[in-house]
């Protein structure tokens, strides 16, 4: 799953398995991974991390983000794409 595209911007988001292998079956396995310039990680975050506290992932993203990528990610449109990753990852897994 895909929420961000590279195409105009300098970051990305996507969901992947905790270790990246296969495609996971319980919540607490997925992973919101977040890449940025030539494919540095700059966070991600569990699925239990993400829906027990958005705003300390958000916080954390904050403090990671180099302020001069351009265009800048905002706080908004990252925790759009965080509250997307939660909702399908519900509707998708059981548990």
């Amino acid at each position: 799953m895909a929420y961000s595209r590279w195409t105009n911007s300098v970051w990305y988001t996507f969901a992947t398995s905790k270790d990246g292998c296969g495609q996971p079956q319980k919540r607490s396995d997925w992973y919101f991974a977040i890449f940025c310039d030539s494919l540095e990680t700059i966070g991600g975050f569990c699925y239990d991390d993400l829906k027990n506290d958005i705003d300390k992932c958000l916080l954390a993203v904050k403090n990671d983000i180099n302020p001069d990528a351009k265009p800048f990610i905002t706080e908004n449109e990252i925790k759009t794409y965080m509250l997307e990753f939660i909702f399908e990852i519900e509707r998708d897994c059981e548990n």
